[in-house]
């Protein structure tokens, strides 16, 4: 082969024996690989084999970069709702449905966020991680004879000068196979608070309107989750449960009953919660107030 190729991939006297890289004259080193490719079935069985021998036991490592890895190599080879939860990430074990790759979708972009909010002083952006990954993924990089200009050279200096940058890469890496998974770049979703901490919910329908109250309404007032059942004090509200629960807000109007001729026809309240219960009752906050109303057979 030619001695100013990088890599050597055939041989003109037929067939290339696999060696690992040695020393030769002249200070060289001498690669041969062989034109073995290994097929996605092959590569999948062995993730396979890995999580199948962990019994259904909840992986005990917390190396963040080992189950991220781990992560994306779930995605990649469509196991993720199989073996989701025996990986040890702290952030995954928050979601509401663990398995859900829109709700881990979200979970991964508020991460890469947060992380490029608090390294502000380099250029490393998402975008130009993802564009380093898009040509990794169909081409080698080698470290021989790289241009040191280029902006991939520069690039992957700075990711070697600070180790919190092999977490950044992979969530980069993660939210790409996501984006693919999920077929969309961001995912809707309901910021809501309970049990003092905030949850993702990614409803059947989304409303701006709805997203903006819920989240505004759930830090001034108490509520909790239970099994899945979001709750005001011991009024149940919504169902949090399925895949893409429904979460909808009502409006309501209020007539007055009485013989009384007024100005005011009626009272129209909008942002309604509507309880989970046999009778038909409306919750209304008003202020720093909560009105449960109980709607009659007269209406």
């Amino acid at each position: 082969f030619r001695t100013e190729f990088d890599l050597a991939v055939a041989s003109a006297s037929g067939s290339a024996s696999a060696t690992v890289s040695h020393s030769s004259r002249n200070s060289h080193n001498n690669l041969v690989l062989t034109d073995r490719v290994y097929e996605y079935s092959y590569l999948k069985g062995i993730v396979e084999r890995i999580f199948r021998g962990a019994n259904g036991i909840r992986f005990k490592s917390d190396n963040a970069v080992l189950n991220l890895i781990l992560l994306s190599l779930l995605l990649d080879f469509g196991l993720f709702d199989q073996y989701a939860k025996l990986l040890n990430i702290p952030f995954m074990k928050d979601l509401q449905h663990e398995a859900d790759t829109r709700e881990l979708q979200v979970e991964v972009a508020n991460l890469i966020y947060n992380f490029d909010r608090k390294h502000t002083e380099d250029s490393v952006t998402r975008s130009k991680v993802e564009e380093l990954i898009y040509e990794v993924s169909y081409k080698f990089f080698v470290n021989k004879n790289f241009p040191i200009n280029s902006s991939q050279f520069r690039l992957i200096q700075m990711l070697n000068g600070d180790s919190d940058y092999q977490e950044y890469v992979l969530l980069c890496k993660i939210y790409m196979s996501l984006c693919q998974i999920n077929k969309s770049i961001e995912v809707d979703y309901y910021k809501i608070r309970c049990n003092g901490q905030y949850h993702i919910i990614i409803p059947k329908n989304f409303s701006k309107m709805t997203s903006e109250y819920l989240e505004q309404v759930t830090v001034h007032h108490s509520f909790s989750e239970t099994n899945g059942i979001m709750m005001y004090d011991d009024i149940n509200v919504f169902d949090l449960r399925p895949g893409q629960p429904e979460i909808n807000l009502y409006r309501v109007r209020l007539e007055s009953n009485s013989d009384v001729q007024s100005m005011v026809k009626y009272l129209e309240i909008t942002n309604v919660f509507r309880t989970l219960s046999l009778q038909e009752q409306y919750l209304i906050f008003i202020a720093d107030n909560s009105i449960l109303i109980d709607v009659t057979e007269r209406g």
